[in-house]
């Protein structure tokens, strides 16, 4: 990646650790300024000369090269906004550290022991921004006594022909394409043709190509653009429009391409001079009568015209208006790394969005071959083939990889075996300082650069997640809360705030989906490598976070004067070098088994956890936790932890606790000292060692659990007693519940209780889950039930729904198993309009080998269905929202009947003993009229 493009990323990166570090000031101001006595003039100045330097920063980001002097200034300014924020949270923490319970604290130390340490705090904040103060004030005096005149100024103008001596676009290259190396875009081209010689439709069809950055958008473009088919439209322009745009300039472009008559813009302009050539009528003209040159000429005509690379939603707005829509056939074809884009652009129409997608591995490997070896057969010797296609994983489908690392071997006269493998051994070191590869890491950066700061540091955080990971949307979500990369603004909860960063990044194609919710929601996602790449090497410029690998030295991670701030450890040690301090540690994720033993208590200014999967961790020191009171997550799932120690009751900041998938069955007392505690996870199916079944472990709760008033997500948990469903119902903000219980504790009190555990919860729920025991008589005897529920699981033999289920009108996905229903009871569920999902597990209903008979008759918007173990047909019509159909273990004896009626089916997935099964729903997918996807497995015979 060119220097200057790395150094704006780091401009602006450091823009946000300076509007972080002020919020934090300014919040320090209003909360605390009795304990800023003395230094409050100081911290004010402090937050003024910081917005001056942010304000410097916004207009020097949109420059794309500085010299040595303007970069080591950025770097100066992002260790002293780094620093600025340890002493604030420094200051933070000795103001947190007083323990929760002083009850057994008597005479002076119980009342002015909190004082002194306040009194310390102060002396020490005190200190740090005087320091801070006079290093800001330093940096600036010694920035303006070496920089040129109107430095900020220049930089915001720097466009035209001086931008065009300074930087060459690399995307050039996909308007040029050998027709040897367009592999794998015929069919997607001749749809595309053929939506645009759709005689059928005469109106104005506009076309979107949307996906990740170099998977070959502008060059599918391009060979329709420059197809036979150009000779049926009258006039055609291809526009690049990409990131930095005027559109005046764009639609002096279009007026250039269309060819429209010099008459014509003298008309509109209402000049006869006959001197000005059309270049200089042109210049004179202001936006409307650009709009209204390109719609007068193209009236009446039909045209194909190419917006390529578009970036923003407001960029389509200005050039659509130019558009006439008529009815002669006219086409408009949209290039875009934006789903917001592609959606907006085809507003009238989405059927005309196409996703571009990543080449599979066979044609990845045949288009390599064309770029590296020679015609008419393009063969590889066979000593290269197993290393080719080694390098070939690393690009996972995207061309402009393939065709640029395939470029650099082609360009080696002798194709020797070692000289792969050293290129696939250190590609990525050579794609970071190799020319030939630079324009990778340049054309994937351009979609970082155009992030808004506040999304920067959110994508960023992704290179904190090893390779091809695939990374759930609440996980990640929750960790930049608990980082304080994300903040609620305006009102606007945290929450919200996370979720509309992470589906900008969605919509951006800066993140691949792999899973979709019952709504459609992005569940969870994977980074592309070769980005990976890119967020790994400007976090490592940045100082942004260390990543641990097998690769690691200390070289490859960060000098040494810098400190850890957040550290991913990915299954290597090597590059810390022993005794590396880790004191200024905010967050700490390991990836992996065997988690390397690390002291927590030195990490205090620790703001997250992540240990999930490490299977390997022992038990906790009892005091692991007793330093750690500004941690606000902690994830400890699938974790070989048996229990907490009592030092957990510290954590006086925790607002998340994961702890399902571990032996722990028991919550410690001290879990209720945590008043902040917003979500707490626990219980599930998890395995003992050397066992092949998993069970179902249920986690028992301490006295005082209602004390945790601020608690919306809560479960799995044994609610055992009487007095734990009464505490739980004090939990009046619960949106998520899961509750177990043993057919011991469900006597005739306890059934009461839970009945009215759910009327008290009824305007909070949002998702229930139950499991373990018979609530029939509970469930009917709920007087005022929570009938906003979107989510219900129940695992439980019971005899019937409830005549509340029936109106259960904002439910979008129900789960049942072992509850042994009627299959008359099908019909409560055919008329819930809003159910998206519906799985039936094992002994949801009570006749397996009686059919579920599908009509046409509800499920009106059922677009998943599972059933498992049970005989399924489908009538005629039935189901006509259905997407996906799931059926497991379909066991000789099952029959499943009907699925060519399922006429909107995207995917099917079967598991059955019975070849003939298998092959027959086969055979139906192959020829179902919407040629779905087919998922078959066989399973053993018993």
């Amino acid at each position: 990646m060119e220097i200057g493009i790395a150094t704006t990323m780091a401009m602006q990166l450091v823009e946000f650790s300076f509007q972080s570090m002020t919020g934090k000031l300014e919040k320090m101001l209003e909360e605390k300024a009795s304990l800023l006595a003395g230094v409050e003039d100081d911290a004010q100045d402090m937050v003024d000369e910081l917005r001056s330097i942010t304000s410097y920063l916004t207009a020097m980001s949109t420059r794309r090269n500085l010299d040595v002097q303007q970069q080591n200034w950025v770097n100066e300014v992002r260790e002293v906004a780094y620093n600025a924020e340890d002493s604030i949270d420094e200051f933070d923490y000795h103001l947190r550290s007083t323990p929760y319970d002083e009850r057994g604290v008597k005479g002076f130390f119980k009342h002015f022991l909190p004082r002194i340490k306040s009194l310390k705090a102060r002396d020490c904040i005190a200190s740090d921004i005087k320091k801070l103060k006079v290093k800001v004030e330093d940096i600036k005096k010694r920035h303006d006594r070496y920089s040129l005149p109107n430095e900020a100024t220049r930089s915001g103008t720097a466009t035209g022909l001086d931008m065009a001596e300074r930087y060459s676009d690399p995307r050039i290259i996909g308007h040029f394409v050998e027709e040897a190396h367009l592999v794998g875009i015929n069919q997607s081209r001749d749809k595309i043709i053929g939506w645009v010689m759709d005689e059928n439709c005469l109106e104005l069809i506009v076309i979107s190509l949307v996906g990740f950055g170099g998977l070959g958008k502008t060059t599918l473009a391009k060979t329709i653009y420059d197809d036979p088919i150009r000779g049926h439209f009258q006039s055609r322009a291809w526009i690049a429009v990409s990131q930095n745009y005027s559109i005046k300039e764009l639609l002096k472009k279009i007026i250039q391409q269309i060819s429209v008559k010099k008459k014509e813009i003298q008309d509109v302009l209402g000049c006869r001079d006959a001197k000005l050539n059309t270049e200089k009528l042109l210049s004179q003209m202001d936006e409307s009568q650009l709009v209204q040159t390109v719609r007068g000429h193209l009236h009446g005509k039909r045209y194909l015209i190419v917006f390529d690379d578009v970036w923003s939603t407001e960029a389509w707005e200005s050039l659509s208006i130019a558009l006439p829509q008529g009815k002669e056939g006219s086409r408009v074809i949209v290039t875009s790394r934006s789903e917001e884009v592609a959606n907006y652009s085809c507003s009238r129409n989405r059927q005309f969005i196409f996703k571009v997608s990543p080449l599979s591995p066979e044609l990845s490997w045949e288009l390599f071959r064309r770029k590296v070896f020679e015609a008419p057969d393009y063969s590889c010797p066979p000593e290269l083939e197993n290393v080719g296609r080694e390098i070939l994983q690393k690009c996972n489908g995207l061309p402009l990889a393939i065709v640029t690392i395939g470029g650099l071997l082609a360009s080696k006269p002798d194709k020797k075996l070692e000289e792969w493998k050293d290129l696939r051994d250190h590609l990525r070191l050579e794609i970071q300082t190799n020319d030939m590869l630079s324009k990778i890491n340049q054309i994937l950066g351009l979609s970082y650069n155009d992030l808004p700061y506040y999304l920067k540091p959110c994508f960023l955080f992704l290179g904190t997640f090893p390779e091809d990971y695939e990374i759930r949307r609440k996980r990640l979500m929750r960790r930049w809360i608990a980082k304080g990369i994300v903040n609620g603004v305006g009102g606007l909860p945290d929450e919200k705030m996370a979720e509309r960063c992470f589906n900008q990044l969605v919509n951006r194609s800066l993140v691949q989906p792999s899973e979709f919710d019952d709504n459609g929601t992005v569940r969870s996602c994977r980074v592309h490598d070769m980005m990976l790449d890119v967020i790994i090497s400007i976090s490592r410029k940045e100082n942004f976070a260390v990543v641990l690998n097998k690769h690691s030295t200390q070289t490859t991670i960060q000098p040494r004067h810098q400190r850890i701030r957040r550290l991913s450890w990915q299954g290597g040690s090597s590059g810390l070098v022993p005794n590396t301090d880790l004191s200024h540690l905010r967050s700490f994720a390991a990836f992996g088994e065997d988690v390397p033993v690390n002291d927590y208590r030195k990490q205090r200014l620790s703001r997250a956890i992540d240990l999930e999967g490490c299977r390997n961790l022992d038990d906790f020191h009892p005091k692991s936790f007793s330093k750690l009171c500004l941690l606000k997550y902690l994830s400890l799932t699938n974790t070989g932890l048996s229990e907490l120690p009592d030092s957990i009751g510290d954590l006086q900041n925790l607002e998340f606790l994961d702890i399902r998938e571990t032996y722990i069955n028991k919550l410690p007392n001290a879990i209720v000292k945590l008043q902040k505690l917003v979500h707490l996870l626990a219980g599930g199916y998890i395995k003992w060692p050397c066992m092949e079944d998993s069970f179902f472990l249920n986690v028992y709760l301490p006295k005082g659990i209602r004390k945790l008033k601020k608690l919306r997500t809560f479960g799995l948990v044994r609610a055992h007693d009487v007095h734990s469903l009464q505490e739980i119902g004090e939990l009046v903000d619960l949106q998520k519940l899961g509750m177990s219980f043993g057919f011991r504790d469900l006597k005739r009190k306890a059934l009461e209780e839970i009945s009215a555990l759910l009327s008290k919860l009824n305007g909070s729920l949002r998702s229930l889950t139950l499991a373990n025991s018979n609530l029939k008589k509970a469930l009917d005897e709920v007087v005022s039930p929570p009938l906003l529920l979107h989510k219900l699981q129940i695992h439980a033999a019971r005899g019937g729904f409830p005549a509340w289920f029936a109106s259960l009108k904002q439910v979008v996905k129900i789960t049942l198993s072992n509850t042994r229903l009627q299959l008359q009871d099908l019909q409560v569920l055919r008329n819930l309009n809003t159910l998206v999902k519906l799985v039936l597990g094992f002994h949801s209903f009570d006749d397996n080998y009686e059919d579920f008979v599908f009509d046409q008759v509800g499920f009106a918007n059922l677009k998943f269905l599972e059933i498992e173990m049970h005989s399924v047909s489908f009538e005629e019509g039935a189901l006509q929202s259905l997407e996906i159909l799931k059926m497991d273990k379909i066991f000789i004896g099952y029959s499943v009947d009907g699925i060519e009626h399922l006429h909107g089916l995207k995917e099917v997935h079967i598991q059955t003993e019975n070849d003939d099964t298998i092959e027959m729903v086969k055979n139906i997918a192959a020829n179902h009229s919407n040629r779905p996807k087919c998922f078959a497995k066989l399973l053993k015979s018993a």
